[in-house]
C-alpha cells in the first residue's frame, strides 16, 4: 500500500484523542497494510520541517524520487538525503523486521531470545536495541515537572558487563581496579512525570541538581528532599520552594519522598531481569524505564505503535547511537 496525500492529511489532522487511538492501533494498521517502520518514518518527517542532517539547515527542498522514496536537498551545503537519514532505521537493511523486534523488546525478552525469534544475529540484536533506546533519549529534553516534586539519589555499582579485553594483562588490571559507585539523580512529581539521570560517579553533585532544576522547574513548584548537603544547597539557590523531609511518615504524606522511593524500587525490580547493565549503557536503560512509566500502557500490541512513534521522532538518533558505541571503558 502507498500512502496517498489524502490518507496522510487525515492522519496528521487527527485530534489529540484521535491520535492516541491511532497509535494504539498503529501496529495492526501497519501489519494489515504490509507497511514497515521505514514507511512510518516517511509520515513522521511530515510533522516537522525537513532538516539537513549534515549542517542542520532548514532550507531544504525536494529533489525527486529514487527507488520510490523522496529525496531532499539542502540549499546551503547541497547535501542530498532521504527521510530516514540519521533516524533509528538509518543503514538498517532488514528494517522490515523492526516491528517484530519492538514486540520482542516489549515482551521483556533477552537479546538472544529477540535475535532467535526475529531471525537476526546476536550482535545485530544488540545494535538494534541501542538504536531504539538512543532514539528515545531525545525525549529527555521535554521532561518537566508540575506541583509537588520529589528528588532523591540512587547509587549503583559500576559495571563493565560485556567488555572484551585485548590481553590477559589488561583483564588483570581491570579486575584490580576499584571503581566508585555510579550516581543517578531521581526526580518525579505526582502527575506521572519522571526523570532518571546518570550524573557521574560517587554522589549526585550540586551543579547537576541546579542544572536540572533550572531546566525543568519554576518558582511555582515545591520540591521535597531529604537532609542531603548537595540537594539542600542546590535547592536553596533556585527559585523553587523546598520542604526538608526529616523523618519517615506512614502512608503518603503531602510532603514526603515516598513516590520517588517507590520509583527507585520499581527500577531495581525491572533491571534485575537484565542480570546487570554496563555503566556505559546505563542511561539508555534508565530512559527506557522512564518511557515505560510515562508513555506506555503495559499492553504489548498497543505499546508497539507507541514505542515506534516515540523512536521515529528523533532525527539525530543515529549520531547519538554512534557516540555511544565509540565510548571506551
Amino acid at each position: 500500500m502507498e500512502y496517498s496525500s489524502e490518507v496522510i492529511a487525515d492522519m496528521l489532522s487527527l485530534t489529540k484523542e484521535g491520535k492516541r487511538e491511532f497509535l494504539d492501533n498503529l501496529y495492526k494498521f501497519l501489519t494489515d497494510n504490509r507497511l514497515t517502520a521505514l514507511d512510518y518514518q516517511r509520515i513522521k518527517i511530515l510533522t516537522t520541517a525537513p532538516i539537513c542532517p549534515r549542517c542542520k539547515c532548514e532550507h531544504v527542498t525536494k529533489a525527486g524520487v529514487r527507488n520510490g522514496r523522496q529525496i531532499y536537498k539542502c540549499k546551503y551545503c547541497k547535501y542530498q538525503f532521504r527521510e530516514t537519514a540519521k533516524s533509528f532505521v538509518y543503514y538498517s537493511h532488514k528494517y522490515y523486521l523492526f516491528m517484530d523486534y519492538l514486540k520482542c523488546m516489549l515482551e521483556g525478552k533477552s537479546l538472544r531470545a529477540c535475535a532467535k525469534e526475529v531471525g537476526i544475529s546476536l550482535p545485530t540484536s544488540f545494535r538494534w536495541r541501542h538504536k531504539i533506546l538512543s532514539a528515545i533519549q531525545g525525549l529527555e529534553r521535554g521532561i518537566s515537572f508540575s506541583g509537588i516534586i520529589e528528588a532523591d539519589e540512587l547509587l549503583m555499582e559500576y559495571s563493565e558487563k560485556g567488555r572484551r579485553f585485548k590481553s590477559l594483562e589488561e583483564k588483570e588490571q581491570a579486575m584490580k581496579t576499584v571503581h566508585p559507585n555510579v550516581a543517578v539523580l531521581v526526580m518525579t512529581d505526582r502527575e506521572g512525570n519522571l526523570l532518571f539521570k546518570h550524573t557521574g560517579e560517587k554522589r549526585v553533585q550540586n551543579e547537576h541538581i541546579k542544572e536540572e532544576l533550572k531546566r525543568r522547574t519554576s518558582e511555582n513548584n515545591l520540591i521535597c528532599i531529604k537532609p542531603n548537603e548537595e540537594f539542600t544547597k542546590a535547592v536553596s539557590e533556585s527559585a523553587t520552594k523546598k520542604v526538608l523531609v526529616r523523618k519517615q511518615t506512614k502512608g503518603l504524606a503531602v510532603y514526603s519522598t515516598k513516590v520517588a522511593e517507590k520509583k527507585i524500587k520499581g527500577l531495581h525490580i525491572w533491571m534485575s531481569k537484565f542480570r546487570g547493565v554496563a555503566t556505559k549503557y546505563l542511561q539508555n536503560y534508565l530512559m527506557w524505564f522512564v518511557v515505560i512509566n510515562k508513555y506506555l500502557k503495559d499492553e504489548v500490541v498497543s505499546d508497539i505503535g507507541r514505542l515506534l512513534n516515540l523512536s521515529s521522532h528523533d532525527r539525530w538518533a543515529w549520531e547519538r547511537y554512534l557516540r555511544l558505541m565509540k565510548l571506551k571503558y
